[in-house]
């Protein structure tokens, strides 16, 4: 895709390419003309309706690598359509991050989803889906032959809505927002693993066979798990009182089940959030902006309710006390 055709490369890292097409790019009487001559033939292959009397927009991230194809994207109230002239794969699409009132037709069926609802498509037969402003809507293309045979029965998907309180569902939905935060998809081999993760995710939700299922609780719900309890983590690290309790309630899983995760990674819950904390309060005691935040007030805020506590493991970490740390810090610059 070139920038000649009004699709702009981001990046393109060994087989992962990243191209966007916004209609900010476009003067507000030039938009829809852009959509149906750029978008709609070379990115998303379908043609717009608009419902909003405003200027219509929308902006589009496509990330494309063997095995998957992840669209983000936010636009203005919109019905899409995707007509049998522009069908040219068979991919199983899935799609979620709808506002509530999106409608979705497909296969003689028209949905009204809900909130936090998914959808499965197939790739082969035309559809529409459309409704309200969206801010932040995912659609996933996956190679049918790769999903096929670790699903129940993936013909009875196409057209069905999965709903909101389906766990691999909730998991994906999260798990996509970390790959990206983290940036993931740009290191050739967690990009391979995050693919798999995502596949084992989808068959989940929509139902995959005994034996896909077990694997995939495994590995990819195991992993999309483990990443999500990371992330509750470093939000909560300035509480002193978090642990393994109150992260498995969070999580609706027994507290073993959160050790489990960690044991597998060869450390133990505990081990990880002081590990955690301690490299947040380096970072703040080495931050210029904090240079005048007292010691004992880092520790506070990095979860460390008692100072000598914090001095000992500190200097056990990193062979230096805190406020030689700081010391230093001030020194070289």
């Amino acid at each position: 895709m070139s920038t000649s055709s009004g699709i702009a490369p981001v990046a393109n890292t060994g087989d992962c390419a990243v191209v966007r097409f916004s209609t900010e790019d476009y003067a507000p009487h030039e938009r829809l003309a852009a959509v149906h001559e750029i978008l709609g033939r070379n990115l998303q292959k379908v043609q717009v309706e608009p419902l909003a009397k405003e200027a219509f927009h929308t902006a589009i991230t496509l990330r494309q690598m063997p095995g998957l194809a992840l669209y983000t994207a936010s636009r203005s109230a919109a019905i899409y359509h995707r007509s049998r002239e522009f069908i040219e794969h068979d991919d199983v699409i899935v799609i979620f991050g709808f506002t509530s009132s999106y409608e979705v037709g497909h296969l003689g069926r028209t949905l009204s989803m809900g909130r936090g609802e998914s959808v499965i498509l197939t790739g082969a037969e035309p559809a529409f889906f459309g409704g309200p402003d969206q801010t932040a809507v995912h659609l996933l293309r996956v190679p049918v032959r790769q999903l096929a045979p670790f699903v129940a029965d993936l013909d009875a998907a196409y057209g069905r809505p999965i709903p909101a309180d389906n766990a691999a569902l909730r998991l994906l939905a999260g798990y996509f927002g970390l790959l990206e935060a983290a940036g993931t998809f740009a290191a050739p081999g967690l990009r391979r693993q995050a693919v798999t993760h995502i596949h084992d995710l989808i068959a989940l939700a929509i139902g995959a066979t005994r034996d896909a299922a077990e694997i995939a609780r495994s590995r990819g719900a195991r992993a999309a798990r483990l990443c999500a309890i990371k992330q509750d983590i470093a939000n909560g690290l300035d509480q002193s009182d978090l642990s393994v309790a109150t992260i498995a309630a969070q999580h609706r899983v027994k507290p073993r089940w959160v050790q489990r995760l960690f044991e597998c990674e060869g450390t133990t819950f505990t081990e990880y959030v002081l590990a955690q904390r301690l490299v947040r309060a380096h970072r703040l005691l080495t931050d210029p902006g904090h240079a005048r935040v007292k010691i004992s007030t880092i520790a506070l805020d990095t979860g460390f309710g008692d100072l000598s506590y914090f001095n000992r493991v500190f200097r056990r970490r990193y062979g230096v006390t805190p406020s030689e740390l700081r010391a230093g810090a001030t020194a070289g610059d």
